[in-house]
Parts: C-alpha cells; sequence; structure tokens
C-alpha cells in the first residue's frame, strides 16, 4: 500500500472529485455565520444544511471539501480523549463530497470504493461494512460494488448508523467503511471480534461514513421526508493519513511528528522515550490542541468568557498546562503554533493572513493565564502557613480544588509545592469537589454553574423581579459556607440570574432572624430552576432556613433594562436599514454597554452607522411603552414575534414576548423599560467584525452615553488648548511640519547610503566587465535596499551582495545588473544563506534571505562572494 503524504491525500481527494463533476469549494469558517444552533462548525455539511432542507438552490448539485471542524462542545465532544486517545481530536479536517438532490446511494457507495481502492490503493479485502438495520438498498450494493461477503456487511441500530447533525435538522441512515487493521491490534479480547460488536475494539477503525440525507428532524422529535434526499459523507482526514502511513497513532504522521519533533528539540529531558505514557499525552495534548489554537484564532474566535472564547481559552490554559508538566520554558506555544503556521499554512492561507494575530494573541493570552498561576501559588503559600499555624499537615480538598477551579492552579503543582514544605493533599477530598463541579449544569455559553447543594424535594427559585427589585425570601441551601465568599439559594429571590446575554443582577442581602449582611457579586441558575447567588458575607452569619430581605441595585438594573431594550430597538433598525439578512448572533447586556452580534457581511459605512444611529434614536423619543405578555410559542410566533434561539423556549407551555410599541416584538426573558423613552438615547460606540459574515455593534444608553459623549468633549478640549480653537487647522500644521521632518530625514539617510555606497566601491573588484561589491551594514532591510540600488546603479554592470544583522536575525540581500547572465540572485543568496540556517527568495535579479544563525553571517556573505566570483570566472572562460 502507498505510503501518500497529508499534502497527497488533500489534493488527490478534490481532484479525483473535481473529476466526478463536483464542485471543489474551500472550507467554511470554524464559526458557523447563521446557525445558532452549532457553538463551532462539526462536520463538513454544515455551511450546506440550507440546501439539504431545500431554503437554498446552489448554482450546483454535487460539491466537495476539506472542512474544518472543531467537536469540543454539546453532542459532539471530544476534549477528554484527546491526548489519552490515539485518535480523538478537538479540531480535525474531514473529507466530505455532497448531493443536493443529485446522486444517491448507489453513486455514493461507488465513488467511496472507486476513491479508495483504485485512486489509494487500499485493499479492498481489508474493509467490513455497517448499514443501517432497515437499510436493505445499501447493503446490497455493498456487495455488488466490492463483492464482499455477507459476513462483513454488519447490520446495525440507530445510534451507530443513523446520523444527525444536531437536535434539529437534516438527518438519514449512513453506512460506514471499516478497515481492519489486524488481529494484533484487537483490545476487546473476544473471538468472534467484528465491527458488528459496536465495542469501540482498537482493531477497527472508522474510514468513511456515507449519510444518506432523507429526512428533517424537527422541534418536536418527528421527522418528515425531505423532497430532495442528498447525501452527505464524511472521511476523517487524520485516521485515513495514519492509515495509509501505516502508523499507529494519528499522531505518527506527517501531519503531527513536525509538531512532535518540535516539542522534544525544547523539552528539557528530551532523552527520556516519550513512549512514557505520561509524557506521550502531554505531547499530543500540546500537538493537538496548538492546531485547535491556530485556526480558531485564524477565524477570529478570541480567548474569553464566554461561548466560543471560552473554548478557546480553556484549549489554550489546557495545553499550558501539559507544558509546564514537560518542563517546558515558558510561551513555548507561540512557537508550537508558529510550526502549525509552517506546517499547513500552504493549503490554509488564513494562517498565514493572521500569523501575527494568532502568535500576539498566543502570547498575551500565556500572560495572562501565568500571572493567574502566580496569583494561585501566592494563595497556596497562604493556605500552607495557616494550616502550619494551626499544626495541620494536610490541606483540605475543597481548598486544593478551589486553587484549580479559580487560579487554574494544576493539582499536580499544588502537591509539588506542598510536599517541599512537608504538606500532603487530601485527593479524596479534591477528587469530590471535582465530581461535584462535573455535575453541575452548564449555561449556553458553557460557563458552569455554581452547584446547588439543597436537601430533596423543594421547589425552584420564584423569581419575582419582574415586579419588584426588594422581596424577601428563605434560605434553602448554602454552599461553601465556611468561605468569604459563599453561594446561597432562596425559595424567592427579585435577583435576574445571568442569562440570554444579560448579565446578572447586584445588590445586597440583609439577615432578618440574625445579625448578617451580603452583598450579591453574581446569580446564576441552575438545570433544575434554582437561582444560585454569588455573595461575599461582610458581617453576621447565614444559616439554611433563615429569612432575610433582598435588595437588587436599582441604578443599575435600571441601567441594564435600558440597554436591553435598546438590543431589541437595534435589531429592528438594522434589518430596516441592511436588510432581512441580517439575524442576531448573539448579545451581550451589561450596565456598562451593550453588544449586538449579527449577520451581516460587509462593514457598515458611515452612513449607514449613522442612518442606524438616527432611526433606533427616533424610536427611543416616540416613548413607545414597553409591554410583556405570556402566549405558547405558537401563538407568539404566529402574533409576529420574533423568535431566533428557538430551541431555548423549547418545551415550555409559555413564552415571555417583549413589545415595543408595535414597532418591536421578540421573544425574551430579559428585564427591560416600561416606555422606550426611559432609554434616553442610544450611541453607538463601534462597529467590528468577530467572525466571518458576522458584525458587532457596541453602544451606550443614558447614563453611559453622558459619560461617553463627556469623555470626547474632554478630548476634543485637550485637543484646543494643545492646538488652538480650531484642532483640525492645527493638525493640519503638524502634518506638514512632519512631512517636512520626514523629507530632510529622508534626504540625510539618502546622504549617509551615497557615502556608503563610495567605502563599498573603494573595497570592489572586477572580473572582466562586471564588478563584484559587498559588504555588511547593520541597518533597517529597506535600508541596505536602496543602498544596493544606489551601489548597482554607480558601477553597472554588477553584482551587489550585502549583509546584516536585524534583530537577531541574520539578512542577505542580492542585486545583478539585468545584463548578467552567468549570475542568479535567487541562487546567491540560497548559498549565502545555507551557514545561517535559512533560506531565501526572488528572481535572477533581486533576491532577499536569511537565517537565525547569526553569528556565521560573515561566513555567510563570504560564501555568497565565492560563489559569485566563481560563476563569473567560469562564464569568462567559456567566452573565451
Amino acid at each position: 500500500m502507498n505510503k501518500f503524504t497529508w499534502r497527497e491525500v488533500h489534493r488527490l481527494f478534490l481532484e479525483f472529485f473535481e473529476k466526478k463533476g463536483h464542485a471543489v469549494l474551500p472550507s467554511s469558517s470554524l464559526v458557523p455565520t447563521d446557525d445558532p444552533t452549532l457553538l463551532f462548525t462539526n462536520a463538513g455539511m454544515v455551511q450546506f444544511k440550507n440546501a439539504f432542507l431545500g431554503l437554498e438552490k446552489r448554482p450546483y448539485t454535487r460539491a466537495a471539501t476539506i472542512q474544518k471542524c472543531m467537536r469540543v462542545s454539546g453532542k459532539h465532544n471530544d476534549i477528554e480523549q484527546v491526548g489519552p486517545s490515539p485518535r480523538h481530536h478537538s479540531f480535525f479536517l474531514m473529507l466530505g463530497n455532497f448531493s443536493f438532490g443529485d446522486y444517491f446511494k448507489e453513486e455514493a457507495i461507488r465513488f467511496a470504493w472507486e476513491f479508495l481502492t483504485s485512486v489509494l490503493k487500499m485493499p479492498g479485502d481489508r474493509f467490513h461494512f455497517t448499514v443501517y438495520k432497515d437499510d436493505k438498498e445499501s447493503a446490497d450494493l455493498w456487495r455488488k460494488v466490492s463483492g464482499a461477503p455477507t459476513e462483513k456487511i454488519h447490520h446495525m441500530g440507530e445510534e451507530t448508523n443513523f446520523w444527525m447533525m444536531g437536535d434539529i435538522g437534516p438527518c438519514g441512515p449512513n453506512t460506514e467503511l471499516i478497515w481492519d487493521r489486524g488481529p494484533e491490534y484487537c483490545t476487546c479480547g473476544k473471538e468472534n471480534c467484528s465491527p458488528g460488536l459496536d465495542n469501540d475494539c482498537d482493531r477497527w477503525w472508522e474510514v468513511w461514513n456515507l449519510v444518506f440525507m432523507q429526512y428533517e428532524q424537527l422541534n418536536d422529535g418527528s421527522r418528515r421526508r425531505l423532497l430532495n434526499p442528498g447525501v452527505d459523507t464524511g472521511m476523517g482526514f487524520e485516521r485515513l493519513v495514519a492509515i495509509l502511513q501505516d502508523a499507529n497513532t494519528n499522531y505518527d504522521t506527517d501531519l503531527f511528528l513536525p509538531l512532535m519533533e518540535r516539542i522534544r528539540k525544547r523539552c528539557p529531558a528530551r532523552e527520556l522515550d516519550i513512549s512514557q505514557q505520561e509524557k506521550l499525552v502531554a505531547y499530543r495534548v500540546l500537538a493537538d490542541h496548538a492546531r485547535a489554537i491556530a485556526f480558531l484564532l485564524a477565524d477570529n474566535v478570541i480567548p474569553g468568557n464566554e461561548g466560543k472564547s471560552y473554548v478557546l481559552r480553556m484549549i489554550m490554559r489546557r495545553a499550558i498546562r501539559f507544558e509546564k508538566r514537560l518542563g517546558l520554558e515558558s510561551r513555548f506555544l507561540g512557537e508550537l503554533t508558529q510550526a502549525v503556521i509552517d506546517l499547513m499554512g500552504d493549503y490554509y492561507g488564513e494562517l498565514i493572513e493572521r500569523r501575527d494575530f494568532i502568535l500576539r494573541a498566543t502570547q498575551q493570552e500565556e500572560e495572562r493565564f501565568e500571572r493567574t498561576l502566580s496569583e494561585g501559588e501566592a494563595r497556596l503559600e497562604q493556605f500552607i502557613a495557616d494550616l502550619k499555624r494551626a499544626g495541620k499537615k494536610v490541606l483540605p480538598g475543597v481548598d486544593a480544588f478551589r486553587l484549580y477551579d479559580t487560579y487554574g492552579f494544576p493539582l499536580e503543582m499544588t502537591e509539588e509545592i506542598a510536599a517541599e514544605q512537608g504538606i500532603g493533599i487530601d485527593k479524596d477530598g479534591f477528587q469530590k469537589e471535582m465530581a461535584r463541579q462535573r455535575k453541575r449544569s452548564r449555561t449556553s455559553s458553557l460557563k458552569a454553574d455554581i452547584v446547588s447543594v439543597r436537601g430533596g424535594g423543594e421547589d425552584p427559585t420564584q423569581f419575582v423581579g419582574y415586579e419588584k427589585i426588594e422581596a424577601e425570601g428563605h434560605i434553602q441551601g448554602i454552599y461553601s459556607e465556611d468561605h468569604a465568599e459563599t453561594e446561597l439559594i432562596f425559595d424567592k429571590t427579585p435577583f435576574y440570574a445571568e442569562a440570554g446575554g444579560q448579565t446578572a443582577d447586584t445588590g445586597r442581602i440583609e439577615n432578618i432572624d440574625q445579625p448578617g449582611r451580603a452583598r450579591v457579586l453574581d446569580v446564576q441558575k441552575d438545570s433544575q430552576g434554582a437561582f444560585i447567588h454569588r455573595v461575599r458575607i461582610a458581617a453576621g452569619a447565614f444559616d439554611r432556613g433563615d429569612q432575610c430581605r433582598l435588595i437588587v441595585d436599582a441604578a443599575r438594573r435600571r441601567q441594564i433594562a435600558r440597554n436591553h431594550t435598546a438590543t431589541h430597538l437595534l435589531h429592528k433598525v438594522l434589518r430596516q436599514v441592511l436588510g432581512g439578512h441580517v439575524i442576531q448572533a448573539g448579545s451581550y447586556v451589561s450596565a456598562e454597554e451593550l453588544r449586538f452580534d449579527f449577520s451581516h457581511f460587509e462593514k457598515l459605512t458611515a452612513e449607514e452607522l449613522l442612518k442606524v444611529e438616527d432611526l433606533v434614536n427616533s424610536v427611543v423619543l416616540q416613548d413607545l411603552p414597553v409591554k410583556t405578555e405570556q402566549m405558547p410559542l405558537a401563538e407568539a410566533k404566529a402574533s409576529g414575534a420574533t423568535a431566533h434561539f428557538e430551541q431555548e423556549y423549547r418545551g415550555k407551555a409559555l413564552v415571555r414576548v417583549v413589545s415595543v410599541g408595535e414597532y418591536s416584538r421578540e421573544l425574551c426573558g430579559g428585564t427591560h423599560v416600561n416606555r422606550s423613552g426611559e432609554i434616553g438615547v442610544i450611541k453607538l460606540v463601534s462597529e467590528e467584525a468577530v467572525a466571518a459574515g458576522t458584525r458587532r455593534i457596541r453602544a451606550v444608553t443614558g447614563e453611559g452615553a453622558i459619560r461617553s459623549w463627556r469623555t470626547t468633549e474632554g478630548l476634543l478640549n485637550q485637543l484646543r488648548e494643545e492646538l488652538g480653537d480650531e484642532p483640525l487647522a492645527g493638525l493640519n500644521r503638524l502634518h506638514a511640519e512632519l512631512d517636512d521632518l520626514h523629507s530632510r530625514v529622508g534626504q540625510m539617510t539618502e546622504e549617509i547610503l551615497s557615502s556608503k555606497r563610495d567605502e563599498l566601491l573603494a573595497h570592489g573588484e572586477r572580473i572582466g566587465a562586471v564588478a563584484i561589491v559587498s559588504g555588511r551594514f547593520d541597518m533597517e532591510i529597506e535600508q541596505i535596499k536602496r543602498l544596493a540600488d544606489l551601489t548597482e546603479e554607480r558601477v553597472h554592470p554588477a553584482v551587489v551582495l550585502l549583509a546584516g544583522e536585524i534583530a537577531g536575525s541574520g539578512i542577505i540581500i542580492c542585486k545583478v545588473s539585468k545584463d548578467i547572465a552567468a549570475v542568479d540572485a535567487k541562487s546567491i543568496v540560497r548559498t549565502a544563506a545555507a551557514p545561517l540556517g535559512g533560506s531565501g527568495g526572488g528572481n535572477r535579479h533581486f533576491a532577499q534571505g536569511g537565517g537565525g544563525n547569526v553569528e556565521e553571517l560573515n561566513q555567510a556573505l563570504r560564501a555568497g562572494v565565492d560563489s559569485v566570483r566563481s560563476l563569473l570566472i567560469n562564464a569568462d572562460r567559456g567566452d573565451d
């Protein structure tokens, strides 16, 4: 079997399907542009979802892609398996061919078999096939196309052979091609081991999954037939390359080995065998996560605390933890993402285009996490000091877990530091806290809710915050009551729990039954409907059953309400100004500002932004009433209420509809003003891209708008003090002075370079009619280039070879007069760059190169000159 490189497989797949009449399309972004049901693109068919549903007409009926995918959340979440598993990844590539009402089962099966056995030359007798239990047609086709005996075709249930993209959307039965790695790889220990047992035995590797899109999964759990059935196939690129390269794991292929080797070279104990399991897992995690980090950043995801940004930060911090396990120097992750760019940038140009951003963002996150670790170490030292004063020698598990959960402090580091001072760790207690955390429900933005530590039988918290901002309630549950920061659960509360993009209320709690005061810092709602109030106790105590007075910060609530109602108006206005394609892609509402993300493919012009701001404020000034109603979802939609993120309301008997006069009507659970006039004014602050096809507007309202204007006014006054009463005129004057200075500097630079050119010419040599001029000048690269131009112009025909050190690297510049045929500048630069450990590029008459071994720069210059001299001498002899 041929051992294809990953680049060859990449090329052959697309070429094959192009010959079969498929439109070859680029991978879509990892961030779905118009699908709120998905956090990340997790399959090749995501960009074709509407085509399968018949909602979108494409200029082609068959297509092929190699799609970037992430499976780190929701139904498809492989993150915990990355490292221990030889074939699971957070980021991976998916080969796929698709049919939209064109060909169906027979052609899909024939295409798959032809590509694997004829193009890639994979032995057909090594394959088994799984089909859906009721799909006799696919079973018959495999017997016909491959000649496989009946015992190699396995009929499976819905869990294995019925594919669904998500809880709703296109779906259908599928058939899989399974590769037999051989009995030596069997891990199940069964004599009758086969893919039909569905026991995840490592002998059997799924190669290709052919999905026959026949249905649409609906909200109510039912399925309806698609008018035009289609084909959606997916073949894991990394796994296919591993098979073709006869590799034991995906990490033993040319997709990962360059990254693994980079880690090995930097590892302080690189003489150790990386087959050691603990070290091997760390190598794999770093290699896998570096790819995910580079590609997520290239698709404009930035590290943060919610949604996609949270996932990226989690992946980066997981990688940094494993980096430290290997004893690698700080900020190695940036070097590894650079290796990913070097490895894959020629096929995925966004890596090169966003190189600077990728490296800068990685560095900043590493620095931020290092600071967090420093804070965690200081907290651990305090814990240890407290233990020693109390005569204790074991750190409680809850404290070790707080270091892990709050500061990202790995348990292994806690153990190591504590052991140096004779302190042990309550590992059982730590694991109990970890298990408790894993049971917590998560919000849609993937942030873990605080666990509800309640006795059984209590009802969910009654939220009374729509009607009042102060109420009395009894404590139903307490978590971490021995610490200054505590989580309290009440039977009723006026505090809004963070949801729907709206930040939680803050305020205070007063204990009525005994002395006790606390400040509410945050509120989250768990999956059982309990509101968990994270509080900082200021004085006294709080016990289960105590009656308390809960008081929301009224001024902050009002400002949040202004901003939330403003998002509804902004959404409506954007659709008016830009078009009906505008769909909300997310929002964030706090007391300070509002952020509104929406689908749109171009930067808004200054005129569009002014129009949006004028229109939205015209609605504010109408002082329209803001009303809320409860009704069934179907009735709400029939009334004209927009229902983006509809899946959040699925299963609810009633939904809440918020209307601003007759202008805006949306499903929403947030808090709002009573009339639009209470918003005061809406001031747009910025507009930017957050992902491919997604824009973000930031805005402020009310008091925030006043602060924004005062800041602008203050800046204008400062400019007037510096530049006069007419700052624009003063600024133009400064620009003129700056242009004059630039001109003078340029003139002086030209004079200096002319002087250096004369120095060069004094030490040049001639071979025949050609001058050879060389020298070393540690200047800016543009100045070295200009010096080469000046020199070649003066002694034409000439070969000019210049070297210099710039930012710790050696640079080589070569310029060859156009009428010199014997010398190729690009070849000379590559010869000279070799001692520097680098290379170069250009053309016959001008080339540039360099490398990191700057101490060899003089030798590099000599090597280049020797090569020029040899070429010219040989050419001169040839003329004779």
